[in-house]
């Protein structure tokens, strides 16, 4: 990867600035790639879409900050917790303005969070509450026109509701071994994401 300027984002209630990380090309080399569409790069850091400032606990969305850039380099990347992501979608989710795009990453991010906290690295149980809460941004996300089958599907198993996957991935070759791996998750009762 080859490091470049950071970028300099400005909180939006505050005016303070933090920088992120910047970088000219990166390399996708011993990428991890989940079921729930969540990619991890060793070599290329992302920049997480929701930032969160460091002085005033506000959160704004890195799609509405102007480009800047500093001559420094910076790792930062912002990356928020399965907490943070909560108080941000309540902060975000009545905004008029928020775009499809904005819409589906702040969803997307949540689940990818929830799955951080409770079933991608830990195995522990989510509380009650949280399921239920995750089954609701599940909801929202399958109401995106913008969301393909194949991550439709995925995320219904996530929700535990495994008929309603596996009707949709009855529609793809069985031969895919990626179709397979989710249909057999979905028989085996299993909701967790799985590396693909």
């Amino acid at each position: 990867m080859m490091s470049g300027f950071a970028k300099i984002l400005t909180c939006p209630k505050c005016g303070t600035k933090k920088e992120v990380h910047g970088y000219v090309s990166g390399c996708t080399f011993g990428q991890t790639v989940w079921s729930d569409n969540k990619t991890i790069t060793p070599l290329s850091h992302k920049v997480s879409f929701v930032q969160k400032c460091p002085v005033c606990g506000h959160y704004y969305l890195l799609s509405r900050q102007k480009p800047e850039y500093s001559q420094n380099g910076s790792n930062e990347q912002g990356e928020l917790s399965y907490k943070e992501m909560k108080e941000a979608w309540h902060m975000f989710k009545d905004m008029p303005d928020l775009t499809d795009n904005e819409m589906l990453s702040l969803l997307i991010m949540q689940v990818w969070a929830y799955n951080d906290e409770y079933t991608r690295h830990h195995g522990k149980s989510a509380p009650k509450e949280e399921q239920v809460y995750i089954a609701k941004i599940i909801d929202l996300l399958l109401n995106l026109d913008m969301v393909d089958d194949l991550l439709r599907a995925e995320l219904l198993r996530e929700a535990g509701r495994f008929r309603e996957s596996l009707d949709i991935l009855d529609d793809y070759p069985v031969n895919n071994s990626y179709i397979r791996k989710c249909k057999d998750f979905s028989l085996a009762f299993n909701n967790r994401p799985f590396i693909i």
